[in-house]
Formats: structure tokens, C-alpha cells, sequence
């Protein structure tokens, strides 16, 4: 077998196989420990905040309007794992003089270093066809895989801890950007603040024209876009904080990742859209149709893994009086603290979906959701 066929089943047999192993086993420890993580991020964004801000003041450095977690390979070749955290004006990578913090990414990094270990012994088994350097290699590769959970994890964790003292005693600019990739190479928003001040009707204009790719990780915070027509929208991770969306219709959308808490959906028409890891948290929601919408957290497949699992749905505190879930998949979605007289659940999928004890006295559920869902 030449050097390049050995390389080649290596890769496509044992790297492959041990991969899935190690991943399967970050999602688990991922959606299991994904409170005590965020809190420890929380904590880790309020130092990193409180250093940026020490430095800030040192350097009389303007309004920042990026902090930027990035992936360091050369970190990651020397067994480290923490992530260079800049603080940059609205410069971003052209800012000569970012104010700098780190991120330790330990407890998602360890399975990669589990994983390549493993690999390496193995590879000893190829009479020395398969040299270190190649599996460096193989490491650098696959650390992209494994980055994505810190990705997810920040997503989750950002919103409850973004208007701590520390963050809020930075200086910013009107737009501040929140990124997590790798050093000087594709990264991608993970939390957005817009202080700017936005034309309803051009946004409006704007939306109606359902451009493609265009909506994703946009921020329309604070705006009043009620009774509009946003069917089959992609707004993918984008921002609705605050935002009244009451009577819309927005059937069919991609709402994956979107941030509209606090806001105002009373009436509106979200049936079959996709609403994986959307926060609803604190919104109005009275007499909303989110029927058969998918949003299941987890895995959709663990015999083939092509991204980290779907976190929970979030309607914590929300009013969800007279709206209709009817055939919605639910599972693991965090319904703590909502209202939920009169709201409808036939057929819908709540296996692991989290309520509250006081929630019992007004929900109507068939016998199998019952035993199904979490009471807290």
C-alpha cells in the first residue's frame, strides 16, 4: 500500500470512527452541563470585561465595537486551549492596537485531546507510515469541529449576562459585536448590541423583499414591526429584542437561534417554522400559533454528526395564554415561569420539556407528555 492510500484509510476508517466517538461525548457532556458551563463563561466575560475596561482607561482607547474570542492553533499544537480575546474599535482587524484578555476552552478541547491520543496510539500500529506532523495535522482539522460547541455555548449563556456592571462600564460604540472564531480568519456574531437609531418603514421595505441571505444575525431591536408579512423569512440568530412582531405573519420562517426576548407577539402566525434555540423568554405571546414548528433540542442524528445540538427552546417567563402548539416538536424546550392557561399542546412532542409545578393546574396533557416532561 503506497504512503497516500495508508494516509487515506487511516482518515477515512479510524479517524472518522474515533471522531463520532469523541464528539458523541462532548454533545452529552455539552447538553448535560450546559448551566454550570454558562456560568462559568459568565464569569469568565465579566474578567474579561473588567480587563478590557482596566485597559481601555490605561490606553484611552475609544468606544469598542468588537470583542472577538479567536481560536489559536499554535495554542492548540502546544496542548493549550485558550481563546485571544480582543477588544477593538469599529476598526475591528484594522485597529493596531486592540486591548487583549484570554478564554480558557479547556472543557471542550480535553475530548480533542482525548481524541488525538487515542489516534496517536493507533497510529503506531502503521510502522511509522502515519508521522507526527500528520497528526498535527489531523488535530488542527478537526479543532474546528470541537470550536463549534464554544460557539454554542456562548450563544447560550451571553443573553442572561450581557448587561452585567462590567460590561456596561465600557466605553462602546454604537454597534458592538460579540464574534467567536479563529485568529484573523472566519468568525461569526454570537451576540449583537445596536444602539443605532433604525427607520421602522425602511426596515419593513426592507424585509418585505425577502432577500436572500441578508436577515441572519441582523439586529431589529426595539422596532415596531407588527402586522407584517415575513413568510418563509431566513432571519437565522438575528435580534428582535424588544420588538413588537404582533400580528405578523411568519409562517414557514427560519427563526433558528433568534433573540426576541421581551417582545411582543401577541397573534402572530409562526406555524411550520423552524425555532430551534429561539429565545421567547419574557415575551407576549397570547394567542400565538406555533403550530407543528420544529423545535427539538439535541442531536437529530447521532449515527452521523454535522453540528452540535440544537440547545432548548426558551419561553421562560413568557405569556403563552391562548397560543396553539398543536403537533409542535417540543422536545427539551424551557417553558419555567410561562403562562399557560388555555394554551394548546395536542400532539405536540414535550419529551424532556422543562415546566414549572404551578403550570400543572392549567395545562391539558395527554397521558404520554405527562409522564414525558420535567416538573420543577
Amino acid at each position: 500500500m503506497q504512503a497516500q492510500e495508508i494516509l487515506q484509510h487511516f482518515y477515512e476508517t479510524e479517524v472518522e470512527k474515533r471522531r463520532l466517538k469523541y464528539l458523541l461525548a462532548l454533545e452529552d457532556f455539552f447538553q448535560a452541563s450546559k448551566d454550570e458551563l454558562a456560568e462559568d463563561f459568565q464569569k469568565s466575560f465579566q474578567n474579561i470585561c473588567l480587563q478590557l475596561q482596566q485597559q481601555q482607561s490605561q490606553q484611552q482607547k475609544g468606544p469598542i465595537g468588537h470583542i472577538t474570542f479567536s481560536m489559536l492553533r499554535t495554542e492548540l499544537l502546544e496542548g493549550q486551549h485558550r481563546y485571544l480575546v480582543e477588544g477593538t474599535d469599529e476598526e475591528w482587524f484594522f485597529d493596531l492596537h486592540p486591548i487583549l484578555a484570554s478564554y480558557d476552552a479547556n472543557w471542550a478541547f480535553r475530548f480533542l485531546e482525548q481524541f488525538i491520543a487515542e489516534l496517536t496510539m493507533y497510529s503506531k500500529t502503521f510502522m511509522g507510515a502515519i508521522t507526527l506532523a500528520e497528526i498535527e495535522r489531523i488535530k488542527l482539522q478537526e479543532a474546528t469541529l470541537f470550536h463549534q460547541y464554544v460557539i454554542s455555548l456562548a450563544r447560550y449563556a451571553l443573553p442572561d449576562i450581557i448587561r452585567c456592571p462590567q460590561y456596561i462600564a465600557l466605553e462602546r460604540a454604537e454597534t458592538l459585536e460579540i464574534r467567536i472564531g479563529e485568529y484573523m480568519d472566519i468568525n461569526e456574531v454570537v451576540y449583537s448590541d445596536d444602539f443605532s437609531k433604525k427607520d421602522t418603514e425602511e426596515i419593513k421595505a426592507w424585509l418585505d423583499q425577502k432577500l436572500e441571505d441578508e436577515y441572519p444575525y441582523e439586529v431589529f431591536n426595539n422596532l415596531d414591526l407588527s402586522a407584517g408579512n415575513y413568510e418563509s423569512l431566513d432571519v437565522r440568530y438575528a435580534f428582535f429584542k424588544k420588538t413588537n412582531l404582533s400580528h405578523s405573519h411568519m409562517r414557514g420562517s427560519l427563526l433558528i437561534g433568534a433573540n426576541l426576548h421581551a417582545s411582543q407577539l401577541l397573534a402572530a402566525d409562526l406555524s411550520f417554522s423552524a425555532i430551534h434555540e429561539a429565545d421567547f423568554s419574557h415575551s407576549q405571546l397570547q394567542g400565538a400559533n406555533f403550530q407543528q414548528v420544529q423545535g427539538a433540542s439535541g442531536l437529530a442524528n447521532r449515527e452521523k454528526w454535522e453540528m452540535p445540538g440544537y440547545l432548548p427552546v426558551r419561553f421562560t417567563e413568557a405569556n403563552l395564554e391562548g397560543a396553539n402548539f398543536e403537533l409542535a416538536n417540543l422536545r427539551g424546550a424551557c417553558f419555567i415561569g410561562a403562562k399557560l392557561k388555555n394554551t394548546d399542546f395536542a400532539g405536540a412532542n414535550l419529551e424532556q420539556a422543562i415546566f414549572s409545578q404551578e403550570a400543572r393546574e392549567h395545562l391539558k396533557l395527554d397521558p404520554f407528555q405527562a409522564a414525558n416532561v420535567i416538573w420543577k
